[in-house]
């Protein structure tokens, strides 16, 4: 049986305090409100039920904000070492339903600052379903641009424009099917794409080797969600929120062997193996973060703390080999380009070529020569940052 302890805190009173060491628990809220501040333009209220501190504790990252008590409230207070030995299906749901809905809340915060469109859409336009056929194709994710063509003639049988997508269509050789290897196992060929921003699966992938990437499109650009590797878990699920930026497309960026789980399948194995429930919340908080981080980001117009907050969370992604203090990451410099939305690529690569314990490759990709060195520049980064921004 899992324990807790019940906390109580005044109106007015400290909850969290931003940049401080993170305890190795967390809170639900059970009576009263709580709010954050310090980090955003933006405040956060948090209410009876919710779950503050999961992420950092999980972590073990410096809290992002400050959270103070609006009326006198009280938690309970969870050790994360007991989550690893809980039967508490309840608290299970309710901890990946509250990562779930934290991770797209961020997310479409980070998407409205980022894009250009600010409203909220029930679905993809003829238009912007033609700009992403063509941008894709032009950046050479030709299986991307072949399932758009098919969903948009599927979509816009009589359009003008058909005859255009038509054309993109016979110029596309398709890639073969992934192959069956078990009953959860595939091999996936390199371009393919798994799911478009137009189509919505009930699967989680978990990657046993290989790379995928994750890109949508945002003011016309091919923008990098993000890059993963082995042992790392994606999903094509729908989106809560009806913002269509949250909509992503996923394409194999080297031959790759996946394991494809229902959602169902994933929480019957969640029920049986802790640790899988764990993997999966830990996953979660990993994209919260990395979102946190990005809309820090899009908050500051320092070119230099841009790059070094983006390579941080993709640093602390990474599983890096122990003993090591060195790293070949899967990004290149445009990745980062289109990440932070910057567009004077010299400017970037100057910029990059000030960090310390970062070099860029002779074919463009980002290596971490000095991990120590370089979060070191990081942390000296986010104080210079938090000074001058306040964030």
């Amino acid at each position: 049986m899992i324990g807790y302890t019940n906390l109580n805190f005044k109106k007015s009173s400290m909850i969290y305090i931003k940049d401080q060491n993170p305890k190795n628990s967390f809170y639900i809220i059970t009576k009263g409100k709580a709010i954050s501040y310090g980090t955003f333009n933006f405040n956060i209220e948090f209410n009876k039920g919710d779950i503050i501190g999961l992420v950092n504790a999980f972590l073990n990252e410096p809290y992002f904000f400050n959270i103070k008590a609006l009326e006198d409230v009280e938690v309970i207070e969870i050790e994360i070492d007991d989550i690893i030995e809980m039967n508490n299906k309840e608290l299970m749901v309710k901890i990946a339903d509250n990562l779930d809905a934290a991770f797209e809340k961020w997310l479409g915060r980070y998407y409205l600052l980022l894009s250009e469109n600010k409203e909220i859409t029930n679905g993809k336009t003829q238009e912007e379903i033609l700009n992403m056929i063509k941008v894709y194709h032009k950046n050479g994710f030709h299986n991307i641009s072949y399932k758009l063509c098919k969903e948009y003639i599927k979509s816009f049988p009589k359009c003008e424009e058909i005859d255009e997508v038509n054309k993109y269509l016979s110029e596309i050789t398709p890639i073969e099917e992934p192959k069956k290897i078990n009953n959860n196992l595939y091999k996936y060929k390199k371009g393919y794409c798994i799911y478009t921003e137009l189509e919505y699966t009930d699967k989680v992938y978990i990657i046993e080797s290989g790379k995928v990437g994750i890109y949508n499109i945002v003011n016309l650009e091919q923008v990098t969600r993000a890059i993963y590797s082995k042992n790392h878990m994606i999903d094509g699920y729908q989106p809560i929120l009806s913002y269509q930026p949250l909509s992503t497309c996923a394409v194999i960026l080297e031959d790759s062997t996946i394991k494809v789980l229902t959602k169902d399948e994933l929480i019957s194995i969640m029920e049986n193996d802790q640790s899988v429930e764990l993997y999966y919340s830990k996953m979660v908080c990993m994209k919260i973060r990395n979102t946190i981080l990005k809309i820090i980001v899009l908050n500051t117009d320092d070119i230099l703390a841009k790059i070094l907050i983006t390579l941080y969370y993709i640093l602390k992604t990474e599983t890096i080999p122990e003993g090591s203090n060195s790293i070949n990451l899967l990004y290149t410099l445009n990745d980062i380009k289109t990440i932070i939305n910057f567009k004077d690529t010299q400017i970037l690569k100057k910029e990059f070529n000030k960090i310390r314990g970062a070099q860029i490759s002779a074919n463009n990709y980002i290596n971490i020569v000095d991990i120590k060195a370089f979060f070191i520049e990081y942390k000296n980064c986010m104080n210079r940052i938090a000074n001058i921004h306040h964030i």
